[in-house]
């Protein structure tokens, strides 16, 4: 049942990854059920990046993960903040099944292009109330874009020592395209919101951060990651010896109601 994609980073996905903004969740649920709603569902749950904040404002919280490791640290911290009105399950959320008209807001957090989309696109408008909300987030900090000056000395060190072409898992990365057309065809209408914030990494961060992804996690690098992380950390201070790395961060969020 272990993903082998996310293998071995859980750890670094709860303590590195950058949190979405409080104004993307809060127009999340302003947009899909105001002050309270009966049920929310996070498809990819990762270690509750969206689960755990968005949870106060529902009775139940449905959320699944593929990766055991993940679903494991999203409880643990589920635990240690007292939250007890979320149901953590491991396995595809292709195999999840809930009833008609059930769900006030589905959400998928940087996961749905890992699915099966248009099975779930068809299940998730299904299980959506008539007013219900289907919310796909996305974005944070992309290396590959090369916005920032620390993206550049990551993708060059990256391409070193596990090769030119990005990886994703064991698995050369293959683009899923859009999410636009298996919504539509699904019944939804979609409108798409961006949202900024700003951080400043340090060598750590980075590194914690890399870690955390599809691409250079340790299972990944194998032997080569001691050499790849010394690597990283001169380049990097080189480029601030004051070891301060500022982002723009870009958050999307795509909306996908059901047609009336």
């Amino acid at each position: 049942m272990n993903s082998p994609i996310f293998a071995g980073t859980a750890d670094y996905y709860a303590r590195y990854r950058p949190v979405y903004p409080d104004r993307m969740l809060a127009d999340l649920v302003d947009l899909s059920v105001g002050p309270h709603g009966r049920r929310l569902v996070d498809l990819g749950c990762g270690t509750g990046e969206v689960a755990l904040p968005l949870s106060a404002s529902f009775d139940t919280v449905t959320a699944i993960d593929i990766d055991p490791d993940m679903a494991a640290v999203a409880e643990r911290k589920a635990t240690e903040r007292q939250i007890r009105n979320v149901t953590w399950t491991v396995g595809a959320a292709e195999s999840l099944d809930l009833p008609a008209g059930s769900a006030d807001l589905v959400v998928a957090g940087s996961s749905f292009h890992w699915m099966d989309r248009e099975l779930l696109a068809g299940r998730v408008r299904t299980w959506l109330t008539d007013t219900g909300v289907f919310g796909l987030l996305g974005g944070g900090s992309d290396v590959w874009d090369e916005r920032a000056p620390w993206h550049a000395v990551a993708v060059r060190t990256i391409r070193e020592y596990v090769g030119e072409r990005r990886r994703a898992g064991n698995q050369p990365f293959v683009a899923a395209g859009r999410h636009d057309d298996c919504l539509e065809l699904a019944g939804f209408v979609l409108e798409s919101r961006q949202y900024t914030a700003e951080k400043v990494w340090t060598a750590d961060e980075i590194v914690g951060y890399l870690y955390s992804t599809s691409f250079c996690n340790p299972v990944v690098l194998g032997d080569r990651q001691a050499a790849f992380e010394a690597t990283l950390r001169d380049r990097l201070r080189e480029l601030s010896p004051a070891d301060s790395h500022p982002e723009t961060l870009v958050f999307h969020c795509m909306l996908a109601r059901p047609k009336r």
